[in-house]
């Protein structure tokens, strides 16, 4: 919205002083109106030196009578106490100062004799006499059709991103959900534009979510649900008080199974909602991770970290980069064989985490899938225990603090390594 501000302003500006100066040079060297200052000077100084030698000569009449009958220009005398001018005008004559009267026929100069205490008039032509209304509304009308040209010209972009928003919209809200308004920094309305395409995304998180949910809802909940009901079903059947008590404890793990996947799927649901409530502050993440490493150490696990970072800071929410942590170093330690590296460096403008687990790896076919919930990849190893939420939930975090998440073959150790990058806060 600032370029559309600044431009408006700007074109307001150009059209009103910019466009007014041009024309005005224009018309002061190309209308033929142009010279009337000057004829009007000419009369001035013909009426003033015909003013004085007649005031000089023996008699202003006499001198006055020469003067041709049949001409566009004439001479009047008058006496000075018969003007009809107003005394005002009367004071100025008499001080030696012309003054020029306008009508719709003719000009005349009013001049003063003081030596015979009289007035003369010298009247002219009007100077260009019907060209000056047409001249006046053909500069006018050129005018006005510059300063709308330069508007709709100004306007025209505006228009075309106004309709394509408006088609983008459209088109999202009859269920084209990956649709996105391509957009440049220039654009009057970049910033409305980039605020739909994240709106866009959000929602298309949300729906994708949703349809995610329900899937694992009916396909995950299905077999406990399943065990729990042929249990029951066994139960009333069994007399046995020991086989009785297998199964209630069977049972329970069941309940606890559902349970556990309810509240990861009520947890990563929040996810969404809890993104208006994020408090970014300055965090140094060299202690963080040191303090994420404390509480992951045991006797048969290697957790190396190297830093070489300088201690920068990101601007980050504390409590969701630590969640972002500790679920990338417990994934390392669950697909690893036992030492987990840490590195964290900075390049250009950004702060650089890498975890590296000594594990098989993940294959490059999967690496765009395990970012997705409830994707669990393969495991050579042990068959880990969850639900494939914790990569989704880091995806989602990095996201809300404009992160990036990298997964490649580690160099150092023989697994995986999960690089994220952050602009550091100077």
């Amino acid at each position: 919205m600032r370029i559309l501000k600044s431009s408006l302003i700007v074109v307001t500006v150009v059209a009103t002083l910019g466009l007014g100066w041009l024309f005005d040079q224009a018309y002061a060297q190309y209308s033929p109106e142009s010279s009337a200052p000057d004829a009007i000077d000419v009369l001035k100084k013909l009426g003033d030196n015909l003013a004085k030698t007649a005031d000089k000569s023996p008699s202003s009449k006499e001198f006055l009578s020469h003067w041709p009958d049949k001409n566009q220009y004439s001479l009047i005398l008058q006496p000075a106490s018969e003007s009809p001018l107003p005394q005002s005008l009367l004071e100025q004559i008499k001080r030696g100062e012309p003054v020029l009267l306008e009508t719709r026929k003719n000009l005349s100069y009013h001049y003063f004799l003081p030596a015979k205490d009289e007035i003369l008039i010298l009247r002219a032509p009007l100077l260009y006499k019907g060209a000056n209304a047409s001249t006046h509304y053909l500069w006018t009308t050129a005018f006005y059709l510059v300063l709308i040209s330069l508007f709709l010209l100004w306007a025209y972009p505006l228009i075309k991103q106004l309709l394509s928003l408006r088609a983008a919209a459209s088109a999202f809200g009859k269920g084209k959900l990956d649709k996105r308004i391509s957009h440049n920094s220039l654009s009057y309305i970049y910033d409305i534009e980039v605020e739909f395409n994240n709106m866009a995304q959000r929602i298309e998180n949300l729906i994708a979510d949703v349809k995610l949910l329900s899937t694992a809802v009916s396909h995950d909940l299905r077999t406990p649900l399943a065990r729990i009901r042929f249990g029951i079903d066994t139960l009333q059947e069994v007399e046995d008080i020991q086989l009785r008590q297998e199964l209630e404890l069977q049972l329970g793990d069941d309940v606890d199974e559902m349970t556990s996947l309810v509240e990861t799927l009520l947890n990563y649901a929040r996810l969404e909602q809890n993104m208006v409530e994020i408090k970014k502050v300055p965090v140094n993440l060299a202690e963080l991770i040191q303090s994420c490493i404390k509480r992951k150490k045991s006797n048969n696990l290697k957790l190396s970290f190297i830093n070489m970072s300088n201690n920068k800071l990101v601007l980050a929410d504390n409590k969701y980069i630590t969640m972002v942590l500790n679920n990338l170093l417990q994934n390392a330690i669950n697909y690893g064989r036992g030492h987990v590296l840490v590195e964290l460096s900075h390049k250009s403008r950004n702060i650089i985490i890498s975890i590296s687990d000594d594990g098989d790896g993940v294959p490059t076919e999967q690496r765009e899938n395990i970012l997705k919930p409830f994707f669990r990849a393969e495991n050579s190893l042990n068959q880990v225990k969850g639900h494939g939420i914790g990569l989704a939930i880091v995806k989602r975090i990095l996201d809300w603090h404009n992160g990036t998440l990298l997964i490649s073959n580690a160099t150092e150790l023989s697994g995986s390594k999960f690089t994220i990058m952050f602009p550091f806060q100077h």
